[in-house]
């Protein structure tokens, strides 16, 4: 079996991000789009922080998907530039000089969640892929 690898960061505070790998079969990368993937997020998101401590995997059924997911250990940790324009009131005096532009830095996690999401079909259970190599007691 074929699979696809994208990579996301999902903003999980105001200052700390999780990085996401999505393995998608190569047959379901166009059925993945952006709006099915914040469904699946959204569907999963009440667990997600126990899955944080507990490291196991779990599946989530909904109409349009089912998802395998877990929570590995990151390869490394990493910190993200987060640009953002400065609001000006009327108060506010800004030189030509200065930079329209704040920064604020966002810290990753030293955990990675996997995402394993397929079209729903009741005759087929989502699992992890063996290739991934994840012991799960």
């Amino acid at each position: 079996m074929i699979f696809a690898k994208k990579e996301r960061l999902l903003r999980i505070s105001k200052n700390r991000v999780l990085g996401v790998c999505i393995y998608v079969q190569e047959q379901h990368v166009s059925w993945l789009t952006d709006v099915l993937l914040q469904e699946i997020l959204q569907a999963i998101k009440p667990k997600l922080h126990d899955k944080i401590i507990e490291c196991k995997q779990e599946t989530r059924t909904a109409s349009a998907f089912q998802v395998a997911y877990y929570i590995d250990k990151a390869s490394r940790s990493s910190q993200v530039l987060l640009q953002e324009p400065i609001v000006k009131d009327e108060d506010t005096q800004i030189n030509e000089d200065d930079s329209q532009f704040s920064y604020s830095a966002l810290y990753a996690t030293l955990n990675a969640l996997i995402l394993v999401p397929e079209p729903f079909d009741p005759n087929n259970t989502v699992a992890l892929p063996e290739m991934l190599n994840i012991n799960i007691e």
